[in-house]
């Protein structure tokens, strides 16, 4: 890359940080059931964990967890050059790398930091999609790795959604935020089959769906002041 375009990428870093940063610091945040974190980083000093969320959400959770040197990947396309450089502003780890180009690379630096105690985290239907449908890259890290993936997803009172391939929605300023995390931890067995790595996946998209189902309509029903109460039908309606 040429000298020119390193330092537009680096500027650009900083100034999305400044931007969002006054931006987001305006949104009044509400979570509900981080007991599950915080437990485990107690019972388990030094231990790595991972999380996973989607795509749409990405933009405010680099915000949200900010400063705590959690681990990700990011696409090797330039514009995944652009999130990396706001991602490590934020104090983000990233392991550059995609499916089509230095993926298996980016996994293994992944792995061995989330090995040495760091968290990870990954959107897991990235990098294109189908959006709400997880890769099964975070659950073959769960499974190399032995650590539980806790799914977690943020929604908001008032947001854009933009027509990319996920919807990514950003909270306008002075937006309500919440953030909501599963009421258990999904562990892949070391010594899973293929075929049980499928449905480990397939149970990480059903308990990703479920609290977005229960975060996209708290605001909705006023009667409700915690998500985990809202009624979750089956099958889960998915987001337009």
């Amino acid at each position: 890359m040429k000298i020119w375009k390193r330092a537009a990428f680096y500027a650009f870093g900083w100034v999305a940080k400044l931007v969002a940063t006054l931006w987001l610091s305006t949104c009044r945040i509400s979570e509900f059931g981080r007991g599950i974190e915080a437990r485990y980083l107690k019972d388990n000093p030094g231990k790595g964990l991972l999380y996973a969320s989607w795509h749409r959400g990405l933009f405010f959770v680099i915000y949200w967890y900010r400063n705590r040197n959690i681990v990700s990947i990011a696409s090797a396309s330039q514009d995944g050059e652009l999130a990396a450089q706001a991602a490590r502003r934020f104090g983000w780890i990233t392991a550059r790398g995609s499916s089509s180009r230095d993926g298996r690379k980016a996994y293994r630096k992944m792995e061995a930091l989330v090995k040495k105690g760091y968290r990870g985290g990954l959107v897991a239907d990235a990098p294109r999609g189908p959006r709400f449908v997880s890769k099964p890259g975070i659950i073959y890290l769960a499974k190399r790795t032995g650590l539980p993936i806790i799914p977690v997803i943020w929604s908001a009172d008032r947001f854009w959604k933009l027509q990319s391939w996920d919807r990514t929605i950003i909270p306008k300023a002075f937006a309500r935020i919440v953030a909501l995390y599963a009421d258990n931890y999904l562990y892949v067995p070391v010594d899973a089959s293929r075929q049980e790595c499928e449905t480990c996946r397939r149970q990480l998209d059903h308990m990703l769906n479920r609290i977005m189902y229960q975060t996209d309509r708290f605001f909705n029903t006023p009667s409700v002041t915690d998500p985990r109460q809202i009624e979750v039908p089956e099958p889960i309606p998915l987001p337009d």
